[in-house]
């Protein structure tokens, strides 16, 4: 079944990419050597600690280095350029970038934010689970 939300869990300290079912079971059958089964695929390759983003810029960097050279199969220079040119973003969650399964995606993405206009975003639904703040009240000297 496929999984169209980004699921970023603080509870967890995961996050849960989406991803489609088709593209598991050509992963599985392409590294049997490397995963023991579909779920395992999914375990290892959509669903990553949050501590990996946990220095922003050079996630921003890493992630899109990766975007570029290993789901677009790009050149190098194509993803130092983008990478350079996304690190600064401060807006951009890396967690995002990782999400993405292309290069198309991220850039309906960066249009979205760049309108404030996340709304439009479609390729996938965003979710983010925060652990609630608890609050005491402390009590003063005086």
């Amino acid at each position: 079944m496929d999984n169209n939300t980004l699921l970023v869990s603080e509870k967890d300290q995961k996050a849960y990419l989406p991803y489609k079912y088709s593209d598991i079971e050509r992963i599985y059958n392409e590294n049997k050597n490397k995963y023991s089964s579909c779920e395992d695929v999914i375990n290892k390759e959509y669903i990553l600690p949050l501590n990996r983003f946990r220095h922003s810029i050079s996630s921003r960097f890493r992630e899109t280095i990766n975007l570029v050279l290993n789901k677009e199969k790009q050149s190098f220079f194509k993803a130092l350029d983008l990478a350079f040119e996304l690190m600064l973003q401060y807006k951009l969650n890396p967690i995002i970038i990782a999400a993405c399964k292309n290069l198309e995606e991220l850039d309906i993405y960066l249009d979205c934010l760049e309108e404030d206009e996340l709304f439009d975003f479609r390729c996938f639904n965003i979710k983010f689970e925060v652990t609630p703040k608890v609050y005491t009240r402390e009590k003063k000297p005086f």
